[in-house]
């Protein structure tokens, strides 16, 4: 059955979020019938001002504040690994576009495998829409019901990225994954960087804004749509560095969520850098000639 962590069932990818008001995010799951609503402290306007949340902060410790306020009552006991994480403001409905390439970013292990799925849309916004957090399944499992939710979110014959953890390429017992994954007709990008030059990227997403034409405030590069609780929660803090160390914890499933999300978001930098290369090679020739 897929991991659904401690705050309950997951939303339904098919229950699309929707935010009525600022601050309140609702959606129902289609598999019980339940009807959700989120409601954050910045539903009240008076809220919304800066001045309230530093006064309301005076004295609370950050990862209080987070559990209190910021709806992540799952943290563990260390910092966050990604702390340039703000769910107030990256936490939002994206909606899924279905003539879109739909971006899956995978992540295998024995533990949790993860998959997460995303979109860019036109102001470069990279969205992410849905997961999957498998508690000890194989990879045909893992296979299957990526292709069951790709169909739910986006419908038959949909166009995809796929990116995942470049040990991939090693041989396993039952030969590689990457030749497993192109059995059932998927193309595993395993664009390689340092798991700090891949955090830090990631980190810079995080900390970048958009203008989007219309809005008085620039919007997150990066949102998370409700229905991936599972990574919002890591993010949150689930994926926490220890409190000596200072090194990430192989918390399961946060570590797997996160590490699915930046294999694809280094797969995506990766093959437009290689793009540009190319298109730079092509510029010298034709100076040359």
């Amino acid at each position: 059955m897929p991991f659904l962590g401690a705050r309950g069932a997951a939303p339904d990818p098919r229950g699309q979020a929707q935010q009525p008001i600022a601050g309140v995010t609702e959606w129902r799951c289609p598999r019980n019938g339940v009807h959700v609503v989120e409601v954050h402290y910045t539903a009240d306007p008076a809220k919304r001002d800066p001045a309230w949340k530093r006064e309301a902060m005076r004295g609370m410790p950050p990862r209080g504040w987070q559990r209190e306020f910021e709806i992540a009552f799952d943290l563990a006991g260390g910092e966050p690994v990604l702390p340039e994480y703000v769910p107030a403001e990256m936490r939002r409905p994206f909606p899924v576009n279905p003539g879109a390439r739909l971006l899956r970013g995978w992540d295998f292990g024995q533990v949790c495998p993860a998959t997460v799925f995303a979109q860019l849309d036109v102001h470069g916004r990279l969205g992410f829409v849905g997961e999957l957090v498998w508690e000890h399944a194989n990879l045909t499992s893992q296979i299957e019901a990526t292709k069951a939710m790709t169909v739910e979110l986006v419908g038959p014959g949909a166009n995809c990225f796929d990116a995942g953890d470049p040990e991939a390429l090693h041989e396993m017992e039952l030969g590689s994954i990457r030749a497993v994954l192109l059995k059932h007709g998927i193309i595993l990008q395993t664009f390689a960087r340092s798991s700090d030059t891949s955090y830090n990227n990631l980190r810079d997403r995080l900390l970048r804004r958009v203008r989007i034409p219309g809005d008085d405030v620039p919007s997150p590069a990066l949102i998370v749509d409700p229905r991936c609780p599972i990574l919002h929660s890591a993010l949150s803090g689930g994926f926490a560095r220890h409190p000596k160390t200072g090194k990430p914890m192989p918390t399961h499933p946060y570590k797997d969520i996160v590490d699915a999300a930046r294999y694809l978001h280094d797969n995506l930098q990766g093959t437009s850098s290689e793009w540009m290369l190319k298109l730079q090679a092509i510029a010298r020739a034709d100076c040359a000639w």
